[in-house]
């Protein structure tokens, strides 16, 4: 079933038979360089991550795919959402390296920011960078995201301890960049959200 749907992509909710590609693309070298996943993982255990996770109301996990051709390309989702600060952490892997440019990633990114300010009623998404994934860093800019800061030799990756930046939009400035106000959400077009 199709909830959050692009002109490119649509995010549907995580389910047990997308778990062969997360794995495929959460072991592969060139993936992982830009994240911070404990590698390697395993069918057995992902299936145990996803039994707690389906069930976490702190989190919704989404697998992605193309609206063209319905080829599933990656995976994403909104972590540790936090009441009563209305904050959440956003995630986004696109594991089919076909798809890295195009702004595939970029439109994942638009509509996870969406379902958690508008469905959610979240005040601020934020997310964590290693310095190096520049793809990372073009997406958030693109949508009006600011770099809070650079958190010094704060996550131990790849044999080596590195720093990482914290990036986030705030409620207020999603509205700013996109052009609306708080009245606009109530007339937002629901035709994405299936």
């Amino acid at each position: 079933m199709q909830l959050l749907k692009g002109e490119k992509v649509y995010l549907k909710l995580f389910e047990e038979e997308d778990i062969p590609n997360r794995v495929k693309w959460i072991n592969d070298p060139d993936i992982q360089f830009t994240l911070n996943y404990d590698i390697p993982t395993s069918i057995s255990k992902t299936k145990r991550w996803f039994a707690n996770a389906v069930m976490d109301p702190t989190r919704r996990e989404f697998s992605i795919f193309t609206v063209e051709g319905d080829k599933h390309i990656g995976f994403c989702g909104l972590f540790n959402i936090k009441t009563p600060a209305m904050k959440a952490e956003l995630h986004c892997v696109i594991g089919e390296k076909e798809y890295w440019s195009g702004g595939y990633g970029t439109e994942a990114y638009k509509l996870l920011d969406e379902y958690g300010f508008i469905e959610l009623g979240l005040n601020k998404i934020y997310g964590f960078q290693l310095l190096h994934n520049h793809g990372a860093h073009r997406v958030v800019e693109k949508l009006g995201w600011k770099r809070d800061g650079l958190l010094r030799e704060e996550t131990y990756s790849h044999g080596t301890v590195k720093d990482v930046y914290v990036v986030s939009i705030l409620r207020k400035d999603w509205l700013i960049h996109n052009h609306l106000n708080e009245d606009d959400l109530l007339l937002f077009p629901n035709s994405r959200h299936l």
